[in-house]
């Protein structure tokens, strides 16, 4: 199923069938996409797409409201339920091992889970997701696979303009080296120049003195 946010109608909220569907979208959810789930309660796996958002802890908070109230909604214990709390973490930090039940998952790193505490039902911020509401039926294998090509191209480019600027920094380094090196050079010239007039005016004073006795007697 998909939702339009109202608070952002970009981005792309997206929700499993069943607990059949929710292993596909365990599978092919891309890396980035936001999993929501009420916390120890059965619920759906309800997932933020949002372009470009590389922070988890930087979700709008009216995109988060619209998630955490879908995701209370469609849990059957959790929607009956006063309050409940909500856990998201990247798709990326889903654990599936082959010994689970179906549409169970756990976390590669606890620590990257995020979580709204005390959800209250709001119908302000439901009803319109609920209205949304759509049954689509893409090719999640093609679109994770294009996506995944997409995120190794713009990987590849990343290393390539890092070794272009490596290669950039080496040169700089190399001509402040060279520049540095030639105004020592300079300088040592300068010096040595400098201490050879001296040593001339100092032989110059000597004869001159010493013609100056010679005119005296």
């Amino acid at each position: 199923f998909y939702f339009t946010s109202t608070a952002n109608p970009d981005c792309v909220i997206y929700m499993g069938k069943d607990k059949f569907e929710n292993e596909d979208l365990i599978q092919y959810s891309f890396p980035k996409d936001i999993w929501f789930h009420v916390d120890d309660l059965s619920s759906a796996h309800v997932y933020l797409r949002l372009e470009g958002l590389d922070d988890i802890d930087k979700v709008p908070v009216d995109l988060l409201s619209e998630m955490c109230q879908l995701t209370k909604a469609n849990s059957i214990e959790g929607s009956k339920k006063k309050e409940v709390a909500i856990v998201y973490t990247f798709a990326e930090n889903l654990l599936k091992e082959s010994d689970m039940q179906v549409g169970a998952v756990s976390f590669k790193d606890f620590k990257a889970k995020r979580y709204v505490k005390a959800v209250h039902k709001d119908k302000e911020v439901l009803n319109p997701l609920k209205k949304s509401k759509r049954e689509e039926f893409p090719d999640l294998q093609a679109l994770y696979n294009d996506k995944m090509k997409d995120l190794i191209k713009a990987e590849q480019r990343e290393k390539t303009f890092a070794k272009i600027k490596e290669k950039e920094q080496e040169a700089e380094a190399k001509k402040k080296i060279k520049e540095a090196k030639m105004a020592k050079e300079i300088k040592e010239k300068e010096m040595q120049e400098f201490f050879e007039k001296v040593e001339e005016e100092k032989v110059q004073n000597t004869d001159d003195n010493e013609n100056l006795l010679d005119d005296f007697w």
